[in-house]
């Protein structure tokens, strides 16, 4: 039965758009099974994808009700105050229409416990930092670090908070230098998935 709603969970994950197809209501700890987690962080990676390229990064942060749902008082209270403004990419950068998604490496992942520092009412899988990476015809990279506080939840990953985005760049250093606690590289079939 939970392998089926998992597999529920990552279809609605998986589907079109920028933002999760049914509202969260609770966070969730990572999923036992690798291939369930990698599923989890690649629908991420390409909702993040399509956010960076449609110049809206703030797609993926959660509104306030989801904060209300997810947090206890004070932490909604706490990060819908941090939020100032939308967050977007700078004009004149590099353009990714020409580019698809190519993958993603998570840094700082960690479970977060039910009341901690954060305020979430349940265990969560955390993230703070993700490197959204994409290639284009003829194998040319592009990658961008997103960087705020990401949960995991019964309606895929999303934002408590971003506080950077970083301007996508060709041929990113950190695509070689970077290390990944968690990462799936569509792009290098030879990285474990």
């Amino acid at each position: 039965m939970a392998r089926l709603a998992w597999v529920a969970l990552c279809l609605v994950a998986c589907g079109g758009g920028s933002a999760p197809l049914s509202r969260p209501t609770t966070a969730l700890a990572a999923p036992d099974a690798r291939e369930d987690r990698n599923a989890a962080i690649d629908a991420f990676g390409q909702r993040a994808w399509r956010a960076l390229a449609s110049r809206a990064p703030s797609r993926l942060l959660y509104d306030e009700l989801d904060l209300r749902e997810l947090l206890d008082a004070a932490g909604a209270t706490r990060f819908s105050a941090r939020r100032g403004s939308s967050v977007r990419i700078g004009g004149g950068g590099v353009e990714l229409d020409s580019a698809r998604y190519a993958g993603i490496c998570l840094q700082g992942a960690r479970e977060e416990p039910a009341n901690g520092v954060l305020g979430l009412r349940s265990r969560g899988w955390v993230f703070d930092r993700a490197l959204v990476i994409g290639t284009r015809p003829g194998g040319r990279r592009v990658a961008a670090w997103l960087e705020g506080v990401f949960v995991f939840t019964d309606a895929g990953f999303g934002a408590l908070d971003l506080e950077r985005v970083e301007e996508p760049r060709w041929e990113h250093s950190d695509l070689e230098l970077a290390p990944c606690d968690l990462a799936v590289r569509n792009d290098l079939p030879e990285v474990a998935r």
